[in-house]
């Protein structure tokens, strides 16, 4: 399976990783049907089969000068920094955000390619109303924000120097817990083992959207960058309003305090987990995913949650494979906050 550079696609292979077609790993994720999944080299992007084969329809997409690009890895402030930057951007239009579901109003790129949603809505398995083709985001009209969980070397080549790029880091503890719900909860990426065993998955590269440090030093390496603005998951908890401050300035809209007070308000997370312009809520209804109070869209939003559930031996593993990948790149991240 193979994309070359040059030739209107980016400059990579997929190959499918051979232990995700076997046992323990196609038993624990039903939801890939016993096809595992694909990585992309050189990068190691791991991904479903069907991004492999669409992915040149992102990477060939036309960039426009206004155009907003929210770049995380999963479960890092996607939803909470796009729907920021879309109200910012929309002059804090709430009553137009309310009437339009954030999916709608920021499409994520790759949601379209986590599996096969066509497949599934032939089916019957779920509604797939929220889900927007590349075609119809490039009919969307300006300014456009929009979001994915590529790294760079996926996207159109010019997106840097054309665009406005906000990337949002988490400290990777906390991004493990969150992305292990989400693989509880999505229909698209089932699984059900334990969080030892999706660890192991995850350090080893073999959970969708791995390697963690692949998109984020991806970004941190490109830091300078005027068009780029890093912004840190446990900053925006910390100081939500300084961080509103920072879109702000960086896409040259201007906020007024009374604003800055309303989106603080709206992003609240006892607030945001109930909003259904954001919390997935009809999608999970739809079918989406699994219809658990216990586990929901928007979970707690906390810096240090990793605590209630690594053992002491999962977070020295962990704690020896940050050191390990950050030696070297001057990035640290934050992994408890006091007050929250």
């Amino acid at each position: 399976m193979s994309s070359g550079g040059g030739d209107g696609k980016p400059g990579v292979t997929f190959s499918v990783i051979p232990e995700t077609l076997e046992s323990p790993y196609k038993d624990l994720f039903p939801a890939f049907e016993n096809k595992g999944l694909v990585r992309a080299e050189p990068g190691g992007f791991v991904c479903h089969q069907n991004f492999a084969e669409n992915c040149h329809k992102i990477y060939n997409m036309k960039v426009r000068t206004d155009d907003v690009w929210i770049r995380t890895f999963p479960r890092s402030g996607t939803t909470w920094t796009s729907e920021l930057a879309w109200l910012i951007m929309n002059d804090c239009d709430f009553e137009g955000a309310a009437k339009v579901g954030l999916p709608i109003r920021s499409p994520n790129l790759d949601a379209n390619y986590i599996n096969h949603w066509d497949k599934f809505a032939a089916e019957g398995s779920f509604n797939t109303m929220d889900i927007i083709t590349i075609d119809q985001i490039e009919k969307m009209p300006s300014p456009r924000v929009l979001k994915c969980h590529l790294p760079f070397y996926l996207l159109p080549p010019n997106l840097l120097d054309t665009a406005k790029v906000i990337y949002v880091a988490r400290n990777p503890k906390d991004a493990i817990v969150s992305l292990f719900y989400f693989h509880k909860l999505v229909n698209l990426c089932t699984y059900t083992g334990d969080l030892e065993q999706f660890v192991d998955f995850f350090l080893e590269n073999k959970v969708l959207w791995t390697p963690y440090f692949g998109t984020v030093l991806d970004a941190w390496g490109k830091r300078s960058h005027p068009n780029l603005l890093i912004l840190f998951y446990e900053d925006m908890k910390k100081d939500i309003r300084a961080q509103i401050k920072r879109i702000s300035t960086f896409l040259n809209k201007p906020v007024t305090e009374e604003q800055i007070e309303k989106l603080v308000d709206h992003v609240r997370v006892d607030k945001f987990a109930k909003n259904e312009s954001v919390n997935y809520a009809k999608e999970i209804k739809a079918g989406v995913g699994k219809d658990d109070p216990t586990n929901t869209f928007v979970r707690k939003g906390q810096t240090g949650d990793w605590k209630n559930h690594f053992s002491p031996e999962v977070n020295r593993k962990i704690d020896a494979w940050i050191e390990k990948n950050l030696e070297g790149t001057g990035l640290k991240f934050v992994t408890e906050l006091k007050d929250q």
